[in-house]
């Protein structure tokens, strides 16, 4: 693949040569152009040598908050000769995710010591002030090996996965992993009908009664997917894991791989076996490197053993599966834009329809999930067979009849860990026949999910917790909010979903809550909001993977103008409406932050014909991903909910 050949070459010498360039095109047969045209695109390529030492620092949200601009200008001040004799340079970039030690900074050295860091190229710095910062960088520039204090990783992070339900493992050893593999191989072994109906069984009772969510943010049933790319004709079929978790404020992906890269490539693994895939893939963002080598290292044991690759458990079935460095963008957390990099092609999305369940990766059936959504595959097969409640299936159905059935969360081991309906949930969805077709008729969210939590909190981090959880009973997990401060704004989703203030109004409800619900009941309290990522969309509000918590002494305009800066910067520019509306979005936000516009202009911004709405329409109505849907997001809620904030003239 000419990418990961790309990857190489930088690795070996800190940038991309052009002789090494042809040289690769002679030996791929591939002519120049194809490769400049994937150099060119995406952000981690270099085409010229890099100084000794170049400093990434974080400027999005958590980091943000935790002052990475003021890090940033005194790193620069302090290294100004190193970088006046161009051996330094220092970077404001887009998330690192590790918004749970923020802000963040990496040193990348292109020297070379002997020390393990040095070899990986990078020095994580998470969480520290600007002289350890800057101590670290004059220790690689002389030559030295930085102080083992000076440099973080991952992996001495406080980790909870022992205590996770989603760790069907936790405590067993090794060779006990696996066991859904085994189950299925099993089944094959016995023949067309037992594995026929195996297949049925994970599909149509399993993974439904579940309800399990995509965890990446769309949150379209798992089952469907799984059904849907069964059902498909393909000469090949194929299995994608998107770990590609580029969103500000998220980072949960990283804790799953690095902790449990074993329910990962499992669930993989059971995926393709079920789906009658022959080949898997595991795309990961460039920055994770423990996690990218957590992942080889765990894929090579079970290869070993025989639990993927070639001839798995002696079935004569093969599932290979290999890691996929992404080449950087969080335009590639998109699932069709990473199926664009995995075939080599810039990543830039595709119409759709068809979809990826039908022509997805090299115009094959294709199934992409999250990480959390494979992870999660393992112990709800598991723990349903062990408890005898995989519920009943009729081979051959089609996906279309399966979808019409409700769930029997009742039957699923998973689909019972739910929280029962609060007051408020069982008069919105006590009688909605759409929402019990879709995830059952028991009065409850079904299911357990994993959040990232950063920003205005004591205790940041990831947190299993289950669906219906109340905002108010995580922001405690979490130890409440830092300092003893009153609670601002959360953003639920990211940068894509806006800020959403401590007590919605009324006036922000959907029509059909403000009929619904009593007149007495001026507003929310969001703290006592039950967190469902469909319930949530009841609301008209998002629901991700990352929450990031505001409190009372929190510049949002600032705030909204670094989430307005991300989507800018990482805009593709396929779409004319996105590439200018964003850049057009983040000037607006820039005048707003400095106090530079009157309260009439203001106004005349933000009116219902003005042209915010109008860009937010027009975006939203042409991007062909979300980005462009997203993107206002930022600076739309701020004038919404903050608009004392904005400090006009």
């Amino acid at each position: 693949m000419i990418l990961q050949q790309l990857h190489q070459i930088q690795h070996e010498h800190g940038y991309l040569p052009r002789p090494a360039l042809v040289a690769l095109g002679e030996r791929l047969a591939v002519p120049l152009y194809r490769i400049q045209e994937l150099v060119s695109f995406y952000p981690h390529f270099r085409t010229k040598p890099p100084p000794e030492v170049e400093i990434h620092i974080c400027r999005d949200m958590s980091c943000h908050l935790r002052g990475a601009a003021r890090l940033k200008a005194e790193v620069e001040r302090d290294l100004a000769e190193a970088i006046g004799a161009q051996r330094a340079s220092v970077y404001a970039v887009s998330c690192l995710g590790r918004c749970d030690r923020a802000p963040a900074a990496r040193i990348h050295h292109h020297g070379g010591h002997d020390q393990q860091a040095a070899a990986e190229g990078v020095l994580n710095c998470f969480g520290r002030t600007s002289s350890d910062v800057v101590a670290a960088a004059r220790e690689v520039l002389a030559g030295h090996a930085p102080p083992a204090a000076l440099c973080d990783r991952d992996a001495i992070a406080p980790d909870s996965s022992a205590n996770w339900k989603i760790n069907a493992y936790a405590g067993k050893p090794r060779a006990d992993r696996y066991q859904a593999v085994r189950g299925v191989i099993a089944a094959i072994r016995r023949g067309a009908g037992a594995s026929d109906t195996e297949r049925d069984r994970i599909i149509q009772a399993a993974l439904k009664n579940a309800v399990l969510l995509g965890m990446g943010g769309a949150g379209g049933q798992a089952f469907k997917k799984w059904c849907e790319v069964r059902e498909a004709v393909g000469a090949r079929k194929y299995v994608v894991c998107n770990a590609d978790e580029s969103e500000p404020g998220t980072f949960k992906d990283r804790e799953l791989l690095l902790r449990t890269p074993y329910l990962v490539v499992e669930g993989i693994v059971l995926a393709g076996l079920v789906l009658g895939a022959t080949r898997g893939y595991l795309y990961i963002r460039h920055e994770y490197e423990e996690c990218i080598a957590a992942v080889r290292e765990e894929i090579a044991w079970a290869e070993q053993r025989g639990l993927c690759g070639d001839d798995i458990l002696g079935s004569g079935l093969n599932f290979p599966v290999e890691v996929f460095v992404s080449p950087g963008g969080y335009i590639c957390g998109e699932q069709s834009w990473l199926i664009q990099a995995i075939e080599d092609k810039r990543a830039e999305p595709r119409n759709r329809p068809p979809e990826l369940q039908t022509n997805g990766l090299w115009d094959m059936p294709t199934l992409v999930n999250n990480v959390e959504t494979l992870a999660w595959a393992p112990a709800i097969v598991l723990l349903g067979q062990a408890e005898g409640a995989a519920g009943a299936t009729v081979a051959g159905q089609t996906c279309r009849m399966v979808e019409k059935t409700a769930p029997a969360t009742d039957q699923s081991w998973y689909g019972r860990q739910g929280r029962a309906f609060g007051e408020l949930a069982t008069t919105i969805l006590g009688g909605d026949a759409d929402w019990q077709r879709r995830h059952g008729a028991s009065p409850r969210f079904p299911g357990l999910r994993l959040f990232s939590i950063s920003g205005d909190v004591k205790r940041p981090g990831v947190y299993e917790v289950e669906n219906g959880i109340t905002v108010r009973e995580l922001l405690e997990q979490c130890g409440g909010i830092r300092g003893g401060q009153k609670l601002k704004a959360i953003a639920f989703s990211g940068p894509s979903g806006g800020f959403t203030p401590a007590l919605l109004p009324r006036t922000a409800w959907p029509r059909k809550l403000q009929k619904l619900l009593p007149e007495k009941l001026m507003q929310l309290d969001i703290l006592d909001l039950q967190m469902h990522i469909n319930y949530f969309r009841v609301w008209d509000l998002m629901l991700g993977g990352g929450i990031v918590v505001y409190g009372e002494t929190a510049n949002l305009a600032q705030q909204a103008l670094a989430c307005l800066r991300f989507f800018q910067a990482e805009s593709c520019g396929k779409c004319v409406p996105c590439r200018v509306g964003s850049t057009r979005l983040a000037e607006i936000g820039a005048d707003m932050a400095a106090g530079r516009l009157t309260t009439k202009q203001l106004a005349a911004l933000n009116a219902d014909a003005g042209p915010i709405q109008d860009l937010a329409f027009t975006m939203a109505s042409t991007a062909i991903c979300g980005l462009g849907t997203v993107a206002p997001n930022p600076l739309t809620s701020l004038l919404k909910y903050f608009p004392s904030e904005l400090g006009a003239k």
